[in-house]
């Protein structure tokens, strides 16, 4: 009995003891948490006010003031999260820049900072971290000027007394290791230049970044840039060209060092790729409009691909022409695909020098249009294509180009009002050693294609570089003529009623002013309607040579007689290019077919005579056959 009340008193002098330890255990969890709630916030108060420390004590709060909300640490990564931050240029700077001339103005809902030295921050204010993310910002850039500088740098001009009183840091030298801009937006007004840019969807990561600032000259290096923008559209006030936009550009970089100065930008880098699409151009006078679907380019390929070009104008024939006082010839067309390969970019940066190995064009569809109701222009002397290459003054050698599918429309208003229209499909072309280089070596034109897809012809020419001069060679095969009676009476008022053209071949030499060669036309069944009652029409048409001429039916006129090989010899005229001395060379080609002059009636005299006599001593040497 006496041992129970002993146990029982002793379990109740326990109990008050577990309940008095419990509740100072509370007691101090409860101190130690609100102490902790207490601490945190204090220390991202202290971080908070080191940053802002940080930033004031550099040159650049002279001129921008940030501004931002809460701060979040994450101790076990080093890292802080900034919020809703506010980075804008000051409605008065603390000291004067003069060289300053254009600011931008920062807003991030989230700046995360990683792996922050933040015993170095928080004793010196000094911030030194590895990485920068921002998510989603808001960039606003203003430009005064055409080489933009936004921060003050050091001067090492100011003499000892003063360099004690300013003691703000400059941005002399900065590495960081990792930069990542997620989801940006962009808006630039450039008064400089006149343009104005919104940029949407932009993405930008850099490894690898070093800083370093000295008065008048910028260093920056990179170890890899990748930068990407969803669309973006511009407009511009003072340029050739007044609205841009695109979408999916893309750019990366490897190894990048720029050093910038006033007046000078050197860069190096190891290798870089880029590409866009949807690319639209108009011109400042919204005439011409250029559309590229996609553009791709590697410097260490040494390749430019691209898709889907076209290059047309906004506004009719009639109102371009009414652009020019004289005659003038507009182009308009489109590209399915372009191929450059080959490309020595290094030339072309460091040197301005434009080598390439190859160019591969398809699908090319191209249209001229020319209104000769105006006058020419009789002060312009076009010189042939080796002259024009010649005197572009880019350092240019490409070795090769090849266009196949090629559509060609060709189509003018002549004196009369009335229109001619040519049309080739599909063609081919080959171009090689396109060069101002100092060169022996022709310039070669060869070309493959079809007449309104009914006559094939090919055209080999070859410039001279040195002289004013080319040579040309073409063929066309058998067709039946009137198949080209649409293209005929556009041009003049004939109509073929049959006849078959067996063989035209012509070649000849052209020189500065003037054009000789000779041409074979072998065909037979010629019938033509020449249309006499309309011969004024005639005066001021390519084919103005035969309306009061009954023309052979066949060349040769029959099995037994000569092939008529004219040659021919014409005048240039100096105020039109190379093309129309070649359509002159064909025209005089067939006019002495048909039309003798002297010295061919002379010469193909002299060839009948010949062709008779061989077929009497034939005829005689048949007939001691038979009597054997």
């Amino acid at each position: 009995m006496n041992n129970l009340q002993i146990e029982t008193n002793s379990t109740k002098k326990k109990h008050p003891v577990r309940k008095t330890i419990l509740r100072v255990l509370a007691v101090l969890l409860i101190i130690l948490t609100a102490g902790a709630v207490y601490l945190y916030l204090n220390f991202n108060k202290l971080l908070s006010d080191a940053l802002r420390k940080n930033f004031n004590n550099s040159l650049i709060s002279d001129v921008y003031e940030l501004k931002f909300e809460k701060l979040s640490v994450n101790f076990l990564m080093g890292n802080i999260s900034v919020h809703n931050v506010d980075l804008q240029p000051r409605e008065k700077p603390l000291n004067s820049y003069p060289y300053i001339n254009s600011s931008f103005h920062l807003k991030a809902g989230k700046i995360l900072l990683g792996n922050v030295e933040i015993k170095k921050l928080l004793k010196e204010n000094i911030l030194r971290l590895d990485k920068i993310e921002l998510d989603a910002p808001g960039i606003d850039f203003t430009i005064a000027d055409i080489n933009p500088i936004f921060f003050p740098f050091n001067d090492t001009t100011l003499v000892e007394s003063k360099k004690e009183k300013n003691k703000k840091r400059t941005i002399e030298s900065y590495f960081l290791k990792e930069f990542h801009l997620t989801d940006a937006t962009f808006h630039v007004s450039n008064s400089a230049r006149q343009r104005e840019f919104n940029i949407q969807e932009i993405n930008i990561h850099v490894l690898g970044l070093l800083l370093d600032q000295k008065p008048g000259r910028d260093v920056f290096s990179y170890q890899k840039i990748d930068l990407s923008i969803g669309k973006s559209t511009g407009e511009m006030k003072k340029m050739a060209l007044k609205h841009i936009s695109f979408k999916d550009y893309a750019l990366s970089i490897d190894s990048l060092q720029v050093q910038r100065s006033k007046d000078t930008m050197m860069y190096h880098f190891a290798d870089f790729k880029t590409g866009i699409n949807e690319l639209d151009i108009q011109t400042e006078d919204s005439i011409y409009h250029l559309f590229v679907k996609s553009f791709d380019l590697s410097y260490r390929d040494k390749s430019i691909k691209t898709q889907g070009v076209s290059f047309k104008p906004n506004i009719s024939d009639a109102a371009m022409q009414a652009r020019y006082q004289f005659q003038h010839a507009q182009f308009s067309g489109s590209l399915g695909s372009l191929q450059i390969n080959g490309v020595q970019f290094d030339s072309l940066i460091y040197g301005r020098k434009l080598l390439i190995d190859q160019i591969i064009v398809d699908k090319v569809s191209a249209s001229i249009f020319k209104d000769k109701t105006k006058p020419i222009d009789t002060k312009r002397f076009p010189v042939y294509l080796g002259q024009t290459i010649q005197a572009i003054k880019m350092t240019l050698l490409i070795k090769q180009v090849n266009a196949t599918n090629v559509s060609l429309v060709s189509k003018e208003r002549k004196p009369d009002g009335s229109f001619g229209v040519a049309n080739i499909h599909r063609g081919t072309a080959e171009l090689k050693h396109i060069t101002n280089l100092s060169s022996g070596e022709m310039l070669m034109l060869r070309a493959d294609a079809w007449l309104e897809n009914k006559a094939h012809f090919n055209l080999h020419l070859q410039f001279s570089y040195l002289e004013p001069q080319f040579s040309f060679d073409a063929r066309i095969d058998k067709f039946y003529l009137p198949d080209l009676n649409t293209l005929l009476q556009s041009f003049t008022p004939a109509k073929i009623k049959k006849g078959t053209l067996d063989e035209m071949t012509f070649s000849g030499k052209a020189y500065r002013t003037n054009a000789t060669g000779s041409m074979k036309f072998l065909y037979h069944d010629l019938d033509i309607d020449l249309a006499l009652k309309d011969q004024a029409k005639w005066k001021s048409t390519a084919l103005a040579f035969a309306a009061n001429t009954i023309l052979p039916e066949a060349n040769p006129v029959s099995t037994n007689m000569p092939e008529k090989i004219v040659q021919f010899s014409v005048e240039r005229d100096m105020n039109k290019g190379f093309i129309n001395i070649i359509l002159k060379s064909l025209f005089a080609g067939l006019k002495e077919t048909v039309i003798l002059t002297k010295e061919n009636r002379k010469a193909y005299q002299k060839e009948k005579k010949e062709a008779k006599r061989e077929a009497k001593r034939e005829k005689k040497n048949e007939r001691k056959n038979k009597k054997k």
